[in-house]
């Protein structure tokens, strides 16, 4: 039996490849050899019907599993970061997917990553009981060598998502509003939306009001304010605060993309796959997973701007996806 763990898993991008990925072993002809242990906040698909516990996301609940079925596994999936909290015979393999998490020991003084550094202590703690850790992109080697938690021939780059998600009819670049751009996502300090509303403000300063779309939700209720603030003087920000991206993706022309850090940017690919340019900060992480349309720097709301005027005043290319959805040799591993 090979166990996939997705304790703490229950939202954002972790719970959409999760989906995805259960998704893919249900319709494997070798579905019954895998037990999924799950997050009590996840939403579980209804086609979910065996092979699953749901335990409470405390540590001591996920320790008390483990030793209680040290031996009940030949491999083993820890799909939240975390390795086992108990050293076991089974193979390991632990998806890293959480690039802030890293961040945290060059933060450690920092209150604002007190959280982040404790988790990544447990991380370092439970590092001996995983062999190998799983990336999406090679910028996540890095890191994860970068801090001595494996070597390179332990950290496995094997990228998986939906890659047909978005590659269905949509209506063509010329036929949508010439001015729009799309920003989804939560309001996390590293999604950057502080300098993106800087240059919102910068760009009515100059008298220019491209129609911004945003999903900003009350957990950030100074960046609501700010928003509230900006349309008051004359800005066309629209917050979502949540919805299925597809209908923006589908009927706007640009997403703008100024977050500083990802472990895999899946919107990136997303919005390519739907037929908009791309606007996008110039690190790493971007060019990991597409060759964005045009590039700014994101700590500097001129930059992001100006990327913006020139979206409105040139013909940019199309972006490119140049990382593909490996998921069937994640499962080949799984597997043999």
């Amino acid at each position: 039996m090979i166990l996939i763990d997705a304790l703490y898993i229950n939202k954002g991008g972790g719970a959409v490849l999760l989906q995805y990925l259960i998704e893919k072993i249900l319709a494997h002809p070798q579905r019954d050899r895998f037990f999924f242990l799950l997050d009590p906040r996840f939403d579980k698909p209804a086609e979910l019907d065996r092979n699953f516990i749901v335990i409470n996301n405390k540590m001591s609940a996920r320790i008390r599993f483990y030793k209680a079925n040290r031996n009940a596994y030949t491999k083993v999936f820890c799909f939240a970061n975390t390795p086992p909290p108990v050293n076991l015979a089974a193979a390991c393999y632990t998806y890293f997917h959480n690039q802030k998490l890293l961040e945290a020991p060059k933060q450690k003084f920092n209150p604002k990553f007190t959280k982040l550094y404790l988790k990544y202590l447990i991380t370092k703690l439970y590092n001996r009981n995983t062999d190998y850790y799983i990336v999406q992109t090679p910028h996540m080697v890095a890191e994860l060598t970068g801090l001595g938690l494996k070597d390179a021939a332990h950290c496995l780059m094997i990228p998986f998502y939906d890659s047909s998600k978005y590659k269905v009819a949509h209506p063509p670049f010329s036929d949508r509003v010439k001015d729009e751009f799309v920003f989804i996502s939560n309001p996390s300090p590293q999604k950057n939306y502080p300098k993106l509303l800087d240059a919102w403000e910068h760009l009515l300063a100059q008298g220019h009001t491209p129609l911004l779309h945003v999903t900003i939700d009350d957990t950030a209720p100074e960046l609501l304010a700010r928003v509230a603030v900006l349309n008051a003087k004359g800005t066309r920000i629209v917050n979502h605060t949540y919805l299925d991206p597809k209908e923006l993706y589908f009927n706007c022309p640009y997403l703008i993309f100024p977050s500083v850090m990802e472990s895999f940017g899946l919107p990136l690919i997303e919005a390519c796959d739907s037929g908009m340019k791309i606007l996008a900060s110039g690190l790493p992480y971007v060019y990991d997973v597409i060759k964005p349309s045009l590039t700014f720097n994101p700590y500097d709301k001129v930059s992001i701007a100006d990327s913006v005027l020139k979206a409105l005043t040139t013909e940019l290319p199309f972006p490119q996806v140049v990382t593909k959805d490996e998921v069937s040799k994640l499962l080949a591993l799984l597997l043999h």
